[in-house]
């Protein structure tokens, strides 16, 4: 009788380990936070809406390019666009030497990046927060660089919970979307303006071309600022599966945001 107890024990045991994926049980997420550190804060305001609360598209004067954030064309925009709030940028993408400011174009046929506000209708004026997303004490001194195919590979069929704590139908809260979003020679990254473990984070604020310089933020004692947090193979909450984003800056750029680890090394 003790051997046949024995033996149900060690069944329960092997199957609770087959199911624990990374190595977390299987528990229903909690909600998300607001803010995990003054370096990543959410409740993000997401995108412009009209006086009714609907969402606000924004007509173009003309066709007009869509640029990722290093001034490349990566796309042509024919349609009114959806902008994203707190988002600005000022590039020289004429080859002129002279910058003009940009707003954040989210979800168009042609992805999501930069568009020209001389080529909007009505466009909004630059309403970046400064205080968001600020300057860390110190930086890496070695720069790492982006590999969009191999983070894409690496977070792909991974899925995560939204504000609510619950997964969401459909195709959104997917672990690739925070990888390479553009296959090809024009594929590029998201820099994002809080990570997606905060109420409405995994926001972009920027792009990054594959295979530009990432420069990490170190804190006050010279460690990375990071945020681990935990999606799940194929929204399996049996699957769990830790993903780290890391906190700076391209080598080009003072704008300081989050990227996904999975773009510059492991998971």
């Amino acid at each position: 009788m003790k051997r046949r107890s024995l033996l149900v024990l060690l069944l329960l045991a092997s199957v609770a380990a087959a199911r624990a994926g990374d190595g977390a049980s299987a528990t229903k997420p909690a909600k998300l936070p607001k803010a995990t550190s003054r370096y990543n804060v959410g409740n993000l305001p997401g995108r412009y809406r009209d006086a009714k609360g609907q969402l606000r598209h924004f007509a173009l004067k003309h066709t007009t390019p869509l640029y990722d954030g290093s001034g490349r064309e990566i796309g042509t925009l024919t349609e009114p666009v959806l902008l994203n709030i707190g988002v600005a940028k000022d590039m020289d993408v004429s080859g002129s030497g002279r910058t003009e400011s940009l707003a954040w174009a989210w979800a168009t046929k042609a992805g999501s990046g930069w568009v020209a506000r001389s080529a909007l209708v009505d466009p909004p004026k630059p309403d970046a927060d400064p205080a968001r997303d600020p300057k860390q004490p110190k930086e890496s001194k070695e720069a790492m660089t982006i590999d969009c195919a191999a983070g894409r590979e690496k977070l792909k069929g991974l899925r995560h919970v939204g504000s609510s704590g619950e997964i969401p139908e459909g195709s959104g809260n997917m672990g690739e979307h925070y990888a390479g979003r553009n296959p090809g020679d024009k594929d590029y990254v998201y820099l994002l303006l809080a990570c997606p473990n905060v109420i409405r984070g995994g926001v972009a604020k920027d792009s990054i071309p594959n295979g530009e310089k990432f420069i990490e933020g170190l804190d006050e004692n010279g460690q990375p600022i990071t945020e681990t947090m935990t999606m799940y193979k194929g929204g399996d909450l049996n699957q769990p599966v830790k993903v780290t984003f890391l906190y700076g800056r391209t080598a080009t750029s003072n704008g300081w945001g989050w990227l996904a680890r999975a773009n510059v090394r492991e998971r």
